[in-house]
Protein backbone atom coordinates (compact mmCIF):
# COMPACT_ATOMS: atom_id res chain seq x y z
CA UNK A 1 0.00 0.00 0.00
CA UNK A 2 1.66 3.08 -1.02
CA UNK A 3 1.61 6.44 1.02
CA UNK A 4 -1.19 9.24 0.52
CA UNK A 5 0.53 12.56 -0.19
CA UNK A 6 -0.35 13.74 3.20
CA UNK A 7 2.02 11.48 4.11
CA UNK A 8 4.39 12.10 1.63
CA UNK A 9 4.75 15.60 2.20
CA UNK A 10 4.85 15.77 5.85
CA UNK A 11 8.33 13.48 4.92
CA UNK A 12 9.39 15.50 2.65
CA UNK A 13 12.39 17.44 3.39
CA UNK A 14 14.27 14.59 4.65
CA UNK A 15 13.40 12.59 1.37
CA UNK A 16 14.88 15.12 -0.54
CA UNK A 17 17.54 15.98 1.88
CA UNK A 18 18.83 12.23 1.99
CA UNK A 19 18.68 12.79 -2.33
CA UNK A 20 20.22 15.32 -2.74
CA UNK A 21 22.71 14.54 -0.81
CA UNK A 22 23.05 11.27 -2.03
CA UNK A 23 23.69 12.31 -6.01
CA UNK A 24 25.68 15.40 -4.74
CA UNK A 25 24.93 17.39 -7.63
CA UNK A 26 22.69 20.54 -8.48
CA UNK A 27 18.81 20.68 -9.24
CA UNK A 28 16.01 22.29 -10.12
CA UNK A 29 12.74 21.86 -8.01
CA UNK A 30 11.76 20.40 -11.53
CA UNK A 31 14.29 17.79 -11.52
CA UNK A 32 14.05 16.53 -8.20
CA UNK A 33 10.15 16.72 -8.26
CA UNK A 34 10.26 14.52 -11.69
CA UNK A 35 13.41 12.16 -9.98
CA UNK A 36 11.11 11.72 -6.52
CA UNK A 37 7.76 11.64 -8.27
CA UNK A 38 7.10 7.83 -8.74
CA UNK A 39 9.16 6.54 -5.93
CA UNK A 40 7.58 8.78 -3.07
CA UNK A 41 4.32 10.49 -4.38
CA UNK A 42 5.47 14.14 -3.39
CA UNK A 43 3.54 16.59 -5.68
CA UNK A 44 4.99 19.38 -7.08
CA UNK A 45 4.11 22.26 -4.32
CA UNK A 46 5.28 19.91 -1.21
CA UNK A 47 8.71 19.47 -3.32
CA UNK A 48 8.95 23.39 -3.81
CA UNK A 49 8.27 23.68 -0.67
CA UNK A 50 10.51 21.31 1.26
CA UNK A 51 13.62 22.75 -0.84
CA UNK A 52 12.53 26.36 0.45
CA UNK A 53 12.46 25.28 4.43
CA UNK A 54 15.70 23.44 3.76
CA UNK A 55 17.83 26.03 2.50
CA UNK A 56 15.91 28.25 4.89
CA UNK A 57 17.38 25.82 7.66
CA UNK A 58 20.60 26.07 6.39
CA UNK A 59 20.84 22.07 5.61
CA UNK A 60 21.01 22.53 1.54
CA UNK A 61 22.22 26.05 -0.53
CA UNK A 62 20.19 27.74 -3.22
CA UNK A 63 21.17 29.57 -5.94
CA UNK A 64 19.06 31.66 -8.49
CA UNK A 65 19.31 32.14 -11.80
CA UNK A 66 16.97 34.74 -13.16
CA UNK A 67 13.60 32.88 -12.35
CA UNK A 68 15.16 29.73 -11.66
CA UNK A 69 16.52 28.17 -8.54
CA UNK A 70 18.75 25.45 -8.35
CA UNK A 71 19.30 23.29 -4.94
CA UNK A 72 22.30 21.74 -4.04
CA UNK A 73 23.49 20.00 -1.23
CA UNK A 74 25.45 21.92 1.49
CA UNK A 75 29.33 20.91 0.99
CA UNK A 76 29.90 21.50 4.24
CA UNK A 77 28.14 18.06 5.55
CA UNK A 78 30.80 15.60 3.84
CA UNK A 79 33.41 14.83 5.58
CA UNK A 80 35.57 13.61 2.60
CA UNK A 81 36.27 17.22 2.02
CA UNK A 82 37.58 18.19 5.33
CA UNK A 83 40.06 15.94 5.31
CA UNK A 84 43.52 16.32 3.79
CA UNK A 85 44.50 15.16 0.40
Amino acid sequence: MSKSRAEAAAGAPGIILRYLQEQNRPYSAQDVFGNLQKEHGLGKAAVVKALDQLAQEGKIKEKTYGKQKIYFADQLYFSWLAEPV
